[in-house]
C-alpha cells in the first residue's frame, strides 16, 4: 500500500459529502455491502464516473491500514480449504535444536513485537508460540507474502500448457496487444524485472492519476493494473513494482480459465490440509487482490513453506508440478538474490533492497549458514524461511521493528542444529 498513507487524511475530509450522497438503501443492492457503498458496475461502466468503492475505503480506512480490523477486507473471497492434523508436536526433551536454542529464538521474536513463531525441522515441530491475543486459529495478514504465491500457482499453468514462461503477456492482455507493454514476457513480470513504472508518490490534492491508492483501492483491479506505463526496456531492472504480481495473476487466470482463489484452494489449499485462507476482492463478486494481503493461519503459512522446501511434495505426493520449487529458486539474471517469486539467502548483502540503485530495507548481519535459504517475505519481516537442505522451516508473523536481524531467526536454529548430536 505505498503511497497511501499520506493521502488518507485529505481524502476523508474532501470525500465526505461525496460519500453520504452516494448511499443507497440496502434494499436496492444486490449484493449487501457496507453502508456507503454505491453501485460498483456503475463506476466500472464509465471510467469517469467517481468510484464508490474507492470513496467507501477512503472514508473507513482504519487507523493502521498496514494491520487493518476484519472489516477492511470487504468483500471477503474464501480459500476454501481440507483441515487436516497439523504437524506433530515434538517431545519434551526430544527437540532436534537444543532447548535453549529454541527458548533464545522465542524470546528474540517476543522482543520484537511478533504475534507467531513456528520452527519445523523434518516435519516435527519444534517450537510453536504466539502473543498478543494470537492463536493457531487466528487469520494473519500476510501482506507481500501473497507476491509469492501467483509464482506458485504459474507453475500449474506451465506444466499443463497453458502458458510459457518467455511468452509475451499481451498474449493473454488484449487490452495491450498492440502495445510495447505486451512484449514484457511471463518470467520478466515474475521475476519483477516488467520494465513497468514505479508510480511516483502524487499531492495529496491530486485524486486522478494516483495508481498505488487506485491498486489497493479501487472496485476494478484489473483496470487499476493495466493503467501502469512503461518505464524502460523490460529485463533490465530489479523492481519489486506492485502491479506485476497483479497483472500476473490476471494472466494465469485468463489462460488457464480458472480463478486464482479456485486454483489455489484446488491445487494446494486442500492437498496441502490448509483450513480455509482469505484473499479481499475489488468488489462483490470480482476480481481478487493478489499483490497482498492474503489471510491464513500461522499454521498453514508453515505448510507452505514445508510444501516449498520438499520440492512441491506432500505426503509422498507431488503437488505442486516436479521441479518447479526448484525454477522459483533460480536466480534471475538482474537480481542473484530473486527467483520467481522467491528471495534468496545468497550472496550476502547487509541491506537488502526491494528497488535496485535505492537504500535496501531488509538488514541483515551476517551471511546463512546455509546456501540454500529461501524466503516468502511481507512487509514488515512477516516471513516464510525455507531450508530444504536442513528440512528447516520457520515461520515469524507480526509488525516491522526497529531491532530486526534477517539472519537472527535462521542462523540461530542452524548453530542449534550442528551442535546436537544427530538423534
Amino acid at each position: 500500500m505505498t503511497g497511501c498513507a499520506g493521502v488518507l487524511t485529505w481524502l476523508k475530509a474532501a470525500c465526505a459529502g461525496l460519500a453520504l450522497a452516494l448511499v443507497l438503501p440496502m434494499a436496492a443492492l444486490a449484493v449487501e455491502m457496507p453502508k456507503g457503498i454505491a453501485d460498483p458496475e456503475k463506476a466500472l461502466a464509465d471510467p469517469a464516473y467517481s468510484d464508490p468503492v474507492l470513496f467507501w475505503r477512503v472514508m473507513s480506512a482504519p487507523s493502521n491500514i498496514y494491520e487493518p480490523e476484519a472489516y477492511f477486507y470487504w468483500p471477503e473471497q474464501k480459500v476454501e480449504g481440507r483441515p487436516s492434523a497439523f504437524f506433530k508436536t515434538v517431545a519434551d526433551g526430544k527437540t532436534a535444536l537444543p532447548a535453549a536454542t529454541l527458548a533464545d529464538m522465542a524470546a528474540w521474536a517476543e522482543a520484537r513485537q511478533s504475534n507467531a513463531l513456528i520452527v519445523i525441522h523434518k516435519g516435527v515441530v519444534q517450537l510453536e508460540k504466539y502473543w498478543h491475543g494470537t492463536t493457531p486459529e487466528t487469520m494473519l495478514n500476510g501482506r507481500a507474502i501473497t507476491r509469492s504465491v501467483a509464482p506458485l500457482l504459474l507453475g500449474f499453468a506451465v506444466a499443463d500448457g497453458k502458458i510459457g514462461l518467455d511468452d509475451p503477456i499481451g498474449n493473454y492482455l488484449p487490452e495491450w496487444a498492440g502495445d510495447k507493454r505486451g512484449a514484457i514476457t511471463v518470467r520478466q513480470l515474475a521475476q519483477h524485472v516488467s520494465g513497468l513504472e514505479i508510480a511516483p508518490t502524487l499531492p495529496v490534492t491530486q485524486i486522478l492519476g494516483n495508481k498505488d491508492l487506485c491498486l489497493v483501492y479501487c472496485g476494478d483491479v484489473v483496470r487499476a493494473a493495466l493503467q501502469y506505463d512503461y518505464a524502460q526496456p523490460p529485463g533490465r531492472r530489479f523492481e519489486v513494482a506492485q502491479e506485476n504480481m497483479q497483472l500476473l495473476s490476471i494472466v494465469i487466470e485468463r489462460a488457464t480459465g480458472t480463478s486464482f482463489q479456485a486454483l489455489l484452494s484446488e491445487r494446494v489449499w486442500k492437498p496441502i490440509g490448509a483450513a480455509d485462507a482469505a484473499l479481499q476482492l475489488d468488489r462483490p463478486g470480482g476480481v481478487a487482490r493478489t499483490m497482498c494481503c492474503m489471510r491464513a493461519t500461522a499454521r498453514d503459512y508453515a505448510r507452505l513453506g514445508v510444501l516449498v522446501a520438499q520440492d512441491g511434495r506432500w505426503n509422498g505426493r507431488q503437488v505442486l508440478p516436479a521441479g518447479w520449487a526448484a525454477t522459483m529458486a533460480t536466480p534471475s539474471a538482474t537480481n542473484a538474490n530473486f527467483g520467481l517469486g522467491l528471495w534468496l539467502g545468497s550472496p550476502f548483502v547487509k541491506m537488502r533492497t526491494y528497488f535496485e540503485g535505492q537504500p535496501g530495507v531488509i538488514p541483515q548481519s551476517e551471511p546463512y549458514l546455509a546456501d540454500d535459504v529461501r524466503m516468502m517475505e511481507g512487509g514488515g519481516f512477516r516471513i516464510i524461511h525455507m531450508v530444504p537442505s536442513e528440512q528447516l522451516v520457520i515461520v515469524r508473523h507480526g509488525p516491522s521493528d526497529p531491532k530486526w536481524d534477517g539472519a537472527y531467526l535462521v542462523n540461530t536454529a542452524l548453530r542449534g542444529l550442528r551442535k546436537r548430536p544427530a538423534q
